[in-house]
C-alpha cells in the first residue's frame, strides 16, 4: 500500500518494476469534489519521511490556479501522512493499522486540516489508482469528501477505457458511492485538467516539484520568499 502512494516517483522505496521514475508520484485525471479536485494539472508527490517514523510519508500536492486577474500560478501544499486503522476494523486490535488507510494532516496559515485517505483500488502495473478522502478544516468548520483517479500522465489509462479495465475503475468509484458521470476534470477520451491551454502554459512555467521535506509549509514559504528576495537583489 505504501508503494501505491509513492507510485511513479523516482525514489528508492518505489516499486522496483512498476515505477516510471518521475518527479511525481501521480497526476490526477478526474475527481469527485469540484472545490478540490478540479484544479488543473495536479501533481501528487508522496515520499518517505526523514523523521523517526519509518512508516510515515510526506505528501506535497502541486496544482495550477487561475487568479482573479486571469493569470495562472502554481500552488503547493504539504501534508504529514500517518498509517491508521480503517473504521471497518475498529473492533480488532486498536493499535494495528490497515494497509492503504492513512491520516493526512497539515497546519497552513494557522488552520489545521486533517484528512482520512484510503486506497480503494489500483492496477497491478500501477497504470492507475483510485483514492478516496474525507476531511475537515477545524477552525473553519468545513468538511469535504472526494475520490480521485490517478495515473502517471494525468490521462485516462488506456487499459481502463473499455472492457474489464473500465469496469474495475467503475467498481472502485462505486465503493465510494460515486458513478463515473459524477466526476470532474474529464472523461475516458477528453481531459480538462490537462488540456492544451494548461499544458502549453506549463512548458514555459514548470511546476515546483522539489520536495519540501521535514519542515513545515510555513517554514518552506519563508525560505522561498528569502530566496526570491535575494535573487531579485543580485
Amino acid at each position: 500500500s505504501r508503494q501505491i502512494l509513492i507510485g511513479h516517483l523516482d525514489d528508492p522505496e518505489a516499486h522496483p518494476e512498476c515505477t516510471q521514475r518521475k518527479d511525481w508520484s501521480w497526476k490526477i485525471v478526474v475527481g469527485a469534489n469540484p472545490a478540490y479536485d478540479a484544479f488543473p494539472m495536479q501533481h501528487q508527490i508522496f515520499y518517505p519521511s526523514g523523521g523517526r517514523s519509518k512508516s510515515a510519508l510526506w505528501y506535497d500536492p502541486v496544482f495550477c490556479v487561475e487568479t482573479l486577474d486571469g493569470d495562472l500560478v502554481w500552488c503547493k501544499r504539504h501534508y504529514r501522512c500517518i498509517p491508521r486503522q480503517h473504521w471497518s476494523e475498529r473492533d480488532e486490535d486498536s493499535t494495528s493499522t490497515t494497509p492503504g488507510a492513512w491520516t493526512l494532516s497539515t497546519l497552513d496559515n494557522g488552520m489545521v486540516s486533517e484528512e482520512k485517505w484510503t486506497t480503494v483500488d489500483a492496477a497491478d502495473d500501477l497504470s492507475w489508482a483510485v483514492l478516496h478522502y474525507s476531511g475537515a478544516a477545524r477552525r473553519a468548520g468545513q468538511s469535504y469528501v472526494g475520490a480521485l483517479l490517478c495515473t502517471p500522465d494525468g490521462l485516462w489509462p488506456e487499459s481502463g477505457r473499455t472492457g474489464e479495465g473500465l469496469e474495475q475503475i467503475r467498481a472502485a468509484f462505486q465503493k465510494c458511492d460515486l458513478e463515473l458521470w459524477e466526476l470532474f476534470g474529464g472523461s475516458t477520451s477528453n481531459s480538462f485538467m490537462w488540456s492544451n491551454t494548461f499544458t502549453s502554459w506549463k512548458e514555459n512555467n514548470p511546476p515546483p516539484l522539489s520536495k519540501i521535506g521535514d519542515i513545515s509549509i510555513t517554514s518552506w514559504r519563508k525560505r522561498e520568499r528569502e530566496k526570491a528576495y535575494k535573487a531579485k537583489n543580485i
